[in-house]
């Protein structure tokens, strides 16, 4: 199941009102983690935790992945984010 979004990081979706770019599909977490267009657009380097040069980025969400009540399905948020996906 999560083989399938990361074939949509970079995608562009319209959820909640702004544009949201997915950048990472962490399997692990069970979850999606998206970033304004703005913000991906913006590509200042920052330390993390560790001292290693990362991407900085202004604002992002984490969505969880599977749906707490059938795990073999998507979250209503993913679903949510999906049915807005918009023209490359």
């Amino acid at each position: 199941m999560h083989t399938q979004l990361t074939q949509l990081i970079g995608k562009r979706f319209l959820y909640r009102g702004k544009v949201w770019i997915i950048v990472e599909v962490m399997r692990e977490e069970d979850a999606l983690v998206i970033v304004p267009e703005q913000a991906a657009q913006n590509r200042r380097i920052q330390a993390d935790q560790y001292g290693n040069a990362t991407r900085r980025c202004d604002s992002c969400i984490t969505l969880p992945l599977s749906d707490p009540d059938d795990p073999d399905s998507y979250s209503k948020e993913v679903m949510e984010l999906l049915g807005g996906s918009l023209p490359e």
